[in-house]
């Protein structure tokens, strides 16, 4: 039963936040008995131009959760390389034994999907609802301003699905930051000839640079600098695909147009605690990522995976508390850590200079295309994370 006009005074679980996280949440917990309610401080759904790489493992998540967006293009394989230096490798789905490594489409496709099931399966989502206060006891309670009024909400378990806007709100939680100085330039791309389902990574030392397929061009994620990010988000379409070309190589062909282009900087965002008393933050609200190797959104579905995992199998009393918030940070924390360091790793690796250096890259990509143990499991953790223990 999902919570309606007679809800119980008590929820099993609140969820802040009606992002990809929080919503397929709140999706996968659709019929299964639990009553439970969805609070967005956004008056609808949001609507983002970013292009997004889900994973194979994070599309069974949302076929579980009856979410799968209809326009996606599968990524069959992955094209790894250096600017200016030896070494590349090159992952595939056939390797893997999987029909795709992964899937590009956009946000907004993806955030329509899940509002279609969240209406669908009449779930509360109440939007518009600004978190004021959190207080955290016998049950949590989410204090909100909503239509100019102040309403409450109560459940056994809070889940923080918000990017972290009120963590503030919770004692003893705190964030470290590391500003990589780079900025993301990101814009639509088309080239002369077919992707055939192939994405590229391609390492400079500005940052990297990546392609993804989507529809029949490609999305563009350009890693620079701030001013010289700037500059290229100022250049005319002609200038702009002239500098990609000479940036990126010809290896997916002559770049023919680009789309409007947008900018954002790029950090590394890691909280010291991901549970608090009655309290789980998941997502963005528990870390952000570079985009490099597109884990932060896996990362975070995995999250809304396990926690949903027990919240189905753990007895109404236990919901919400210290054994089972416990259990979810130890199923997390492998992952989660993992990530954040493969991620850090590669941005690091990747901007330090030199031709020892360049050749120690090179040696390390010819590694992994010649040993293929070594390369499935790379792409293994790539798509299914680490595992719990």
């Amino acid at each position: 039963m999902q919570p309606s006009a007679q809800s119980p005074a008590v929820l099993d679980v609140a969820i802040v936040g009606a992002g990809p996280v929080g919503a397929a949440l709140a999706a996968r917990l659709a019929g299964t008995g639990l009553s439970y309610a969805v609070i967005e401080a956004r008056e609808s759904a949001a609507v983002d131009a970013r292009t997004l790489a889900l994973s194979h493992a994070s599309r069974l998540f949302l076929e579980r959760a009856a979410a799968w967006p209809a326009a996606v293009t599968p990524i069959e394989s992955i094209h790894v390389s250096q600017k200016g230096g030896p070494g590349r490798t090159l992952i595939t789905a056939r390797e893997q034994g999987l029909p795709a490594l992964g899937y590009a489409l956009s946000y907004v496709d993806l955030q329509a999907a899940l509002a279609a099931r969240l209406q669908a399966a009449e779930i509360d989502v109440r939007y518009g609802a600004r978190v004021a206060a959190i207080e955290l006891g016998e049950h949590a309670v989410v204090r909100y301003a909503r239509g100019g009024a102040m309403e409450t909400i109560t459940a056994r378990l809070l889940v923080l699905a918000d990017g972290g806007a009120n963590a503030h709100l919770l004692p003893g939680i705190a964030f470290s930051e590391k500003d990589y100085g780079q900025t993301a330039v990101t814009a639509k791309v088309a080239t002369d000839r077919p992707h055939g389902g192939r994405a590229y990574e391609r390492f400079t030392n500005e940052g990297p640079a990546a392609l993804l397929p989507l529809g029949s061009g490609y999305s563009l994620v350009w890693t620079a600098g701030p001013e010289e990010a700037t500059r290229l988000k100022a250049l005319d379409e002609a200038s702009f695909l002239a500098q990609l070309q000479e940036h990126f190589g010809d290896r997916a062909g002559r770049f023919i147009s680009a789309g409007t282009r947008a900018a954002f900087p790029l950090k590394l965002r890691t909280i010291n605690e991901t549970i608090a008393r009655r309290t789980v933050l998941v997502g963005n609200a528990a870390r952000t990522l570079h985009p490099i190797a597109g884990q932060g959104l896996n990362i975070g579905l995995r999250d809304a995976e396990a926690l949903a995992g027990l919240l189905l199998s753990a007895g109404r009393e236990e919901i919400g508390g210290a054994a089972m918030l416990e259990e979810y940070r130890d199923m997390r924390s492998r992952d989660s850590a993992r990530g954040a360091s493969f991620t850090d790793l590669l941005v690091s690796a990747f901007a330090r200079r030199g031709p020892m250096v360049k050749w120690g890259r090179g040696l390390a990509l010819t590694a992994l295309d010649v040993l293929p143990p070594a390369r499935r499991l790379l792409a293994d953790r790539m798509i299914f994370g680490a595992p719990s223990r």
